[in-house]
């Protein structure tokens, strides 16, 4: 796997809606394992309400991070 910073995407979450992200994520066929790692317990991350996730390939970073974009602006509309 490779760790540029690239690959890495910062979501701006908290503890219960990482479920939430792995969720929708899994319903655009981004899975995890074989699309990305979870990245380790940050406390500092995790203060700030940031979840990382390290994916294996640059453009399914970008993707994933539009997909969520996408996904909060419509479960802010409902």
């Amino acid at each position: 796997m490779n760790d540029a910073p690239e690959n890495e995407t910062l979501f701006n979450i908290t503890g219960h809606f990482v479920q939430e992200l792995k969720a929708v994520l899994q319903s655009e066929s981004i899975v995890e394992g074989s699309d990305y790692e979870n990245s380790a317990f940050n406390e500092r991350r995790r203060a700030e309400g940031l979840h990382l996730l390290r994916f294996h390939e640059t453009g399914t970073a970008t993707q994933a991070a539009q997909i969520w974009e996408k996904h909060t602006m419509a479960r802010s509309r409902r």
